[in-house]
């Protein structure tokens, strides 16, 4: 009986590291438009490293707004990722999308085009037993998007040492975000909304 409660316990924290789900509430409205308010998440990728990265963010999408989703590692530890420890930076400013590679400064940008309703822009990113990005898919509200950084997936898209994921919100209209971050197993996955 003993050695069958010790293995149901091990099972069951096994279960909680192979797949977790945090919600993230919802940002604050800012005061005034050039406010930003954000929040930091943490998680923990398992040993064997990230295999899959899928990231979604839904957006009101006006002009004036901003949403961006940074991924990176807490070297200092204090629970917020500074602009030195980003490393993968995604999201909505200006009326367009971009993708950035913090490190090296270089951002690519593509415009919307016109849509009514909400827009989301998703990274679905699968890595090779080297954990190096093997595939790359960006997708937004009108279909494929990013093609050259899909075609040949940057290093940068994915790396198992992120702890941190940053939230940021500019604006002062109301955007009903929402973000949850699912960890199953060797993907990664986060959702903004």
């Amino acid at each position: 009986m003993k050695q069958l409660m010790t293995v149901m316990c091990m099972a069951c924290v096994a279960a909680a590291f192979a797949s977790a789900r945090i919600e993230v509430p919802m940002l604050p409205l800012g005061e005034y438009a050039d406010t930003e308010v954000s929040t930091n998440v943490a998680f923990r990728t398992s040993r064997r490293g990230v295999k899959a990265l899928d990231v979604r963010i839904e957006y009101t999408g006006s002009e004036s707004n901003c949403v961006e989703v940074a991924f990176g590692r807490d070297a200092d530890g204090n629970g917020d990722l500074s602009a030195e420890e980003m490393r993968l930076l995604l999201g909505w400013r200006g009326g367009r999308r971009f993708v950035e590679d913090v490190a090296s400064d270089e951002r690519v940008y593509e415009d919307a085009e016109p849509v009514s309703g909400r827009r989301f822009l998703a990274l679905s990113v699968a890595t090779d037993g080297d954990l190096v990005p093997r595939t790359a898919k960006f997708t937004c509200e009108s279909g494929p998007c990013f093609a050259s950084l899909a075609a040949h997936p940057p290093r940068f898209l994915c790396d198992s040492s992120w702890n941190l994921v940053k939230v940021v919100r500019r604006g002062a209209s109301a955007a009903d975000e929402w973000c949850a971050v699912e960890n199953s197993g060797p993907s990664f996955s986060i959702k903004v909304r």
